[in-house]
């Protein structure tokens, strides 16, 4: 299981934060190429996933279909199925049997932490850049322009001017995390792009 701390970083120039966590002591590096991410949510017909986040339920669960690159490369992807409990979370994937279409997959899904019902919700799309830290031990994501909008047709799309930035870590390390944020000159926060998402498109 592993720590997200996360930052929304508002209306601050990307170069600026690429210079703060290339600056940082723990000496963050690019791990790979940056590259678009497209996730589709599935909730109950009555949003029961969102309402766990909404109000701050300490275990929750929540299904995505998540894909890279171009739009049309929607059959590249794979099932993640993400846990939280408490401050703590880990990602199950499932990759969507050969000849076999995704969205019928996850109807037969059975998982006691899911409703029983699911349904496509929402579709949003980021750029996201990776940095680790020298000693492995650490990652950094920074998501930019942010859209959001109908899950079957990807259009009418709401874009936030936040930028989300986001560090990664395994529970054992969490006693050295000081020393790793004392140097990240950004407020703490709580975001999730499934309710920023849910409450901006469907409210």
């Amino acid at each position: 299981m592993r720590y997200e701390i996360k930052y929304a970083v508002p209306l601050l120039d990307q170069h600026m934060i690429e210079q703060c966590i290339t600056a940082h002591p723990a000496s963050f590096r690019k791990a790979f190429p940056d590259r678009v991410v497209n996730n589709i949510y599935f909730d109950s017909p009555d949003l029961q996933c969102y309402y766990q986040n909404i109000n701050g339920d300490p275990i929750r669960t929540k299904l995505r279909y998540r894909w890279y690159g171009d739009q049309s490369a929607i059959n590249s992807g794979h099932i993640e199925i993400k846990r939280k409990e408490h401050q703590l979370g880990y990602k199950e994937h499932l990759e969507v049997p050969l000849e076999t279409q995704a969205f019928d997959h996850v109807k037969k899904i059975k998982d006691g932490g899911l409703p029983s019902s699911l349904q496509a919700t929402l579709w949003n799309k980021y750029h996201r850049a990776y940095y680790l830290s020298m000693d492995g031990r650490y990652r950094i994501t920074v998501d930019t322009d942010l859209s959001f909008g109908s899950y079957d047709t990807a259009q009418s799309t709401e874009i936030t001017s936040q930028i989300i930035v986001e560090i990664k870590f395994d529970k054992d390390h969490y006693q050295d995390f000081d020393g790793i944020n004392r140097y990240i000159p950004f407020r703490q926060t709580k975001f999730s792009k499934y309710a920023v998402g849910v409450t901006n498109l469907l409210f």
